[in-house]
């Protein structure tokens, strides 16, 4: 019996009156059940496959392989992978961010012309300057030699030994002395503001200096050793107090005539150059 157009089978027959003959159906026909042989595969689409290619051709050539190797393999020797996008060349930096670099962290002071370590010119600094920082110096530099000595004078040989300027309490007019030194020197280099330290406590404090230097001097003519020990001998100042005393003095009029150049108001006019 033919199939219908279609490719379906027909259907299957009535069983006649009364059943078949014996009790049971014909067996099936033969062929592969509707819907496909048993473990083959489906139908092929609507449209049916693509035409094989003609007798003699050949086929299309497959898509080239991605640049690189495989995933999961080494690139060989000599030939490096290229870099993931996103990623600039091997050993270079990534370009900075549009728009330059962010503001700096706060607490920082931008870093411009000026802005460095205070400057110092020594073409402005005028003679009087020069004197303070000078006598101040030379106060220290007194200190370190005997203020006071004690002598003795034998038969064949003399002996002694001093006190310097840092013995007792003779290192006090020293020490203000320096100060008023390193006071008008750091108000000289820009470190401290003009408004900080006035010329007139410079003034008071050489002043200070000079008057402590003679009462040190007074008692190194009245000083024979701690309860009188060297009484025996010949004592008395030494070098060193006499020139503490010239430096202080100095100190002292090179401050007043600097204050009194920047317009400090003094008991008294200090002549000399400005």
């Amino acid at each position: 019996m033919s199939q219908p157009p279609g490719g379906y089978p027909p259907p299957p027959e009535q069983p006649p009156s009364g059943g078949y003959p014996g009790g049971f159906p014909p067996p099936p026909p033969a062929g592969p059940p509707p819907g496909g042989a048993p473990g083959g595969y489906p139908p092929p689409p609507a449209g049916g496959y693509p035409p094989p290619p003609a007798p003699g051709a050949y086929p299309p050539p497959a898509a080239p392989p991605p640049a690189g190797p495989p995933p999961g393999a080494y690139a060989p020797p000599g030939q490096q992978q290229p870099p993931p996008p996103g990623y600039g060349a091997p050993g270079a930096y990534p370009p900075p961010a549009q728009g330059g670099y962010g503001p700096p962290p706060p607490g920082y002071a931008p870093q411009g012309p000026g802005s460095g370590a205070p400057s110092f010119d020594p073409s402005k600094v005028s003679i009087a300057g020069w004197g303070v920082m000078g006598a101040a110096l030379l106060t220290l530099i007194a200190s370190f030699f005997s203020f006071w000595s004690v002598s003795y004078a034998a038969v064949y040989i003399g002996y002694g030994f001093g006190l310097s300027g840092w013995s007792l309490w003779w290192w006090i007019p020293v020490l203000i002395a320096l100060a008023v030194g390193v006071a008008y020197a750091l108000t000289l280099f820009g470190v401290l503001k003009p408004g900080q330290v006035k010329p007139e406590w410079l003034v008071y404090g050489a002043a200070g200096s000079f008057v402590l230097m003679i009462i040190v001097l007074i008692h190194t003519f009245a000083y024979n050793g701690p309860f009188g020990a060297y009484s025996d001998g010949s004592t008395g100042p030494s070098f060193g107090v006499w020139f503490a005393l010239i430096t202080t003095l100095a100190l002292t009029y090179f401050t007043a005539l600097a204050a009194q150049s920047a317009g400090a108001r003094l008991p008294i006019k200090v002549p000399g150059p400005a």
